[in-house]
């Protein structure tokens, strides 16, 4: 009797592996453990990276944030020299808000976010001095929710 296996199985076992891998290497990531692993026949350049494409629609520019950074978004912002605006940098203080065109729980972390409710978070907003990137996505500076009517 022969066993024939269903590509699209494959493939889905795969990407579940992969999900899972990503995980593994975000928890593992911060203790300098370095993990190689793929699906045989992956070879898509773009799950490889070591990076997520995160754009600054104010300044028509996208950053590459490393997938284990040491630093929240504002500063790789500020690194570029950028006005952006803050202050405390502890997520307290509701100055440095960002927005992304969607649930921003799909695209970053926060640590600390103490000024934004849940609702607003799904609606988009962030504090770019308190989050990570999880994810390629643009993000809208200079804006607050206040200003929203």
């Amino acid at each position: 009797m022969s066993s024939q296996t269903d590509p699209t199985q494959e493939a889905g076992a795969c990407e579940n592996r992969t999900q899972t891998r990503r995980r593994l290497l975000a928890s593992v990531g911060a203790a300098g453990a370095v993990v190689i692993a793929g699906c045989a026949g992956d070879g898509d350049p773009e799950e490889e990276r070591d990076y997520y494409e995160v754009e600054f629609l104010e300044f028509e520019t996208v950053l590459e944030i490393d997938q284990d950074p040491e630093q929240a978004l504002l500063y790789d912002g500020l690194d570029q020299g950028w006005d952006l605006p803050y202050a405390c940098e502890e997520g307290t203080c509701g100055q440095c808000t960002a927005r992304y065109d969607g649930d921003a729980n799909e695209v970053i972390r926060h640590e600390g976010n103490e000024y934004l409710d849940d609702e607003q978070v799904e609606d988009g907003w962030f504090l770019p001095c308190v989050a990570y990137a999880e994810d390629d996505f643009a993000m809208q500076t200079n804006v607050h929710p206040d200003d929203e009517e």
